[in-house]
C-alpha cells in the first residue's frame, strides 16, 4: 500500500485550511477549488477528502452532483495543528524556550538574565516533558476536550 500522506493528503488538507482561513466564513471550498490549488486531479483530491474525513479532520458536505460540487464545511483543531496553523504543545514549548533565551540575551540585569537562562534551560531540557504535558493539558481544556 502506498503512503499518500505527504504527496496527496497533507497538501489537500493544507489547501482546505488555507481556503477556509482566507474566506473567513464567507464560503466553503469546493473540491474542484482544492484540485486547482494543489494541481492534483479531482479524483486524487476526492480520495484525500475521504481519507481526511475518515479521521475526522474535515467535515465533507456531499451534494447531489459529483465530487467537483462537494464542499468542505470545516476542519478540526487537529487539522490546523497538522498543517502548522496552530501550534502543538511541543512547538509551543520550543517557541517559549526561544523567547526566554532572547529575553535573557536582551536583559541588562545580570541576576534576571541568569534566571531567564535557567528557566529556558529547564523548559528545553530535563523539565521539557513536564512543560509539554502541562501545555497539552491547557490546550485540550481550552478546546473543550
Amino acid at each position: 500500500m502506498q503512503n499518500t500522506w505527504a504527496d496527496r493528503d497533507l497538501p489537500v488538507l493544507d489547501a482546505i485550511v488555507q481556503h477556509l482561513d482566507d474566506a473567513a466564513g464567507t464560503e466553503w471550498p469546493y473540491l474542484s477549488d482544492i484540485a486547482e490549488a494543489t494541481s492534483l486531479d479531482l479524483k486524487e483530491v476526492t480520495k484525500a477528502a475521504y481519507a481526511l474525513e475518515s479521521d475526522q479532520l474535515i467535515d465533507l458536505q456531499r451534494s447531489m452532483g459529483g465530487p467537483d460540487s462537494w464542499t468542505v464545511k470545516s476542519v478540526s483543531g487537529e487539522a490546523r495543528r497538522m498543517v502548522g496553523q496552530w501550534p502543538t504543545a511541543e512547538q509551543f514549548v520550543d517557541e517559549l524556550v526561544r523567547r526566554l533565551q532572547a529575553a535573557a540575551d536582551g536583559e541588562p540585569d545580570e541576576e534576571r538574565r541568569g534566571r531567564l537562562r535557567e528557566l529556558a534551560s529547564a523548559a528545553g531540557g530535563v523539565a521539557r516533558n513536564v512543560f509539554v504535558d502541562v501545555t497539552a493539558a491547557v490546550i485540550t481544556r481550552q478546546m473543550g476536550g
